[in-house]
């Protein structure tokens, strides 16, 4: 019985033993926060590349939708290889004409200890256009 509680008593090795519980929950925790900063840091930059798509348009209002999609990949190309589609179109039923960009962004995040999951962002652009001379 003596033996048995020397052995409760001991100390020798509690903080390996706490540090090989907290560390799954500190790595998850640390990567999770990571890779939620990369995704948000991707979505703000598809937004800024859409905004500045938008403003071609604006300059040049005989854009096509390809030549827009050309002008965003061109944008995007910096950060990511991923083909993001633009949907372009422009709202005539006012005085004056608005092009409308969207594009959907997804993004997996891969955490240990947790299932992969991807997380996806809408961007939304809208730039007034030239009123044509009627």
């Amino acid at each position: 019985m003596h033996n048995l509680w020397n052995f409760w008593r001991q100390n020798d090795g509690a903080s390996a033993l706490e540090f090989a519980l907290v560390l799954p929950l500190f790595a998850t925790m640390l990567f999770g926060t990571i890779h939620m900063g990369i995704a948000y840091y991707y979505a703000g930059s598809v937004q800024y590349a859409l905004e500045r798509t938008a403003r071609l348009t604006m300059v040049d209002q005989d854009m096509s939708a390809t030549q827009v999609q050309t002008a965003f990949d061109n944008e995007v190309s910096v950060f990511t290889d991923q083909s993001i589609v633009v949907n372009y179109s422009v709202d005539t039923s006012g005085d004056v004409p608005i092009a409308a960009l969207n594009a959907t962004y997804a993004y997996e995040v891969i955490v240990p200890f947790v299932p992969a999951f991807t997380l996806t962002f809408d961007a939304q652009a809208r730039v007034p256009l030239e009123p044509t001379p009627s």
